[in-house]
């Protein structure tokens, strides 16, 4: 009752979402069981080497278990209890339904939640009408809303450095389109 969305069915996901998703967030989603151990290995090897947090390694699964059931802080023990988590929902539910849980609880803006209110507030479209480039930024757009949200900000100058860092967000997910074949370089190119 507190959160504004529209849910949207895995049947109804555009694949170009999907693509974009899984490349920019866990592009093993669809191999690991719930957790991945290269990503967290990556993210600790990344961390390190920076002396600080850097990188994180948690899975849509991941994701989406701190979303339905509220991790409340990044202690450690939460931390267990958000992988403890998403093993249980890997194993009660299909990678699909995983992803349609997820699909429709990533914050947008203010109450709102999920691809249906983002679809509809960035570019006043239905789901199915999305463009391969507006998937792109909505699924960078989850890492941080408020940061790639060019419609807030109390100063034209802040909403264009928003619109900015939309666009080298929505490259970055391209980019890793192209690298886990989801689009071709010519797609790439004509898009940039």
């Amino acid at each position: 009752a507190q959160e504004h969305r529209e849910y949207v069915a895995f049947d109804e996901l555009p694949e170009d979402w999907i693509d974009a998703i899984t490349a920019a967030e866990d592009q093993r989603f669809f191999e690991h069981p719930g957790v991945d151990v290269f990503g967290i290995a990556r993210a600790m090897w990344q961390n390190f080497q920076a002396g600080r947090v850097v990188a994180g390694g948690s899975t849509i699964t991941q994701q989406t278990a701190k979303n339905l059931y509220y991790r409340p802080d990044r202690s450690w023990e939460s931390k267990w209890r958000e992988l403890q988590d998403a093993l249980r929902l890997e194993a009660h539910f299909t990678k699909n339904q995983i992803l349609e849980f997820y699909a429709n609880q990533f914050h947008v803006n203010s109450n709102g939640r999920g691809i249906g209110i983002a679809a509809r507030y960035f570019f006043d479209k239905e789901v199915h009408e999305l463009s391969l480039i507006e998937c792109a930024y909505i699924a960078g757009m989850v890492k941080s809303p408020a940061t790639y949200n060019p419609f807030i900000g109390e100063t034209s100058e802040a909403r264009d450095a928003a619109t900015e860092r939309a666009r080298q967000r929505t490259r970055y997910v391209l980019e890793r389109m192209v690298l886990t074949g989801a689009i071709s370089e010519h797609e790439f190119e004509e898009l940039s």
